[in-house]
């Protein structure tokens, strides 16, 4: 016959007592367990180039907390120019060496290996957006008017909680807008509300391209964003094809519009 084993030792329960003493170290190391988690996911993916630091709210885009002293007084003499060379005779030749190269420009006899680097470089961009697009999102979004009164509505793609891209609506229906596509609608027939309710889908279904632009004057290439066969934005990475580029217009514009 089958029957129940019981313990000879008693169960001991905890009292409230007990468990009011246990709970403050029970918050402690959810605490620091929570906090862990939230620095490992901020400082996940890709690094951004001449990062600051972009709180969520109350603070404009470029304004540091850790900066809040003003500047030193500039020291003595600054702002008098250095004395000028005289005058060349005419015929003479300058006795002047010429500037060092910059940093981001090939040494002379190397301009070759230097572009070849640079052009390796397109492979490794697209790469880098792929590892930032994991950790894509999203959060305000605005009205932009333009010159004769139109309307469009604009939201920004976040990553390190500062904008890299920008995506735009028709004010009509709502639809993802491609680039170099404007319609002219002169009143918005659509509340807001509408466009953040599906604005985190929108921005976890944008797909990287496997292609970059070079665009020489911003020394940074150029990875395109699709969704729904259409290009719809596009984020910088730096030349050396590591560091992603911040899109600080559409940072301020957000920042200042954004609801």
């Amino acid at each position: 016959m089958l029957g129940f084993i019981r313990s000879s030792k008693p169960v001991r329960i905890l009292s409230l007592k007990h468990v009011a003493s246990l709970l403050p170290c029970f918050l402690v190391f959810a605490y620091f367990l929570t906090g862990g988690v939230t620095m490992a996911k901020e400082g996940a993916g890709p690094p951004i180039l001449d990062m600051r630091v972009y709180p969520a709210e109350g603070i404009p885009c470029g304004v540091s907390r850790v900066k809040d002293h003003p500047e030193p007084p500039p020291g003595p003499g600054a702002g008098v120019l250095p004395p000028q060379p005289p005058p060349r005779a005419p015929g003479a030749t300058s006795s002047v060496s010429p500037p060092p190269p910059r940093a981001d420009e090939p040494a002379p006899g190397e301009g070759e290996a230097g572009v070849s680097k640079l052009l390796s470089n397109a492979a490794l961009a697209v790469k880098t957006v792929r590892e930032a697009a994991k950790y894509f999102s999203s959060w305000k979004v605005w009205v932009h008017k333009g010159p004769a009164g139109d309307v469009v509505f604009k939201a920004a793609i976040l990553y390190r909680n500062v904008a890299v891209g920008c995506l735009e609506f028709d004010p009509t229906d709502g639809s993802v807008l491609p680039k170099g596509y404007h319609p002219f609608v002169f009143e918005a027939q659509l509340p807001l509300d509408s466009i953040k309710q599906v604005l985190p889908r929108i921005v976890a279904g944008l797909r990287v391209l496997n292609g970059a632009e070079f665009r020489d004057r911003e020394k940074c290439w150029v990875v395109p964003l699709a969704y729904e066969s259409k290009i719809v934005a596009h984020v910088k990475v730096f030349q050396d094809g590591i560091h992603v580029v911040p899109d600080y217009p559409v940072d301020q514009e957000m920042r200042a519009y954004g609801r």
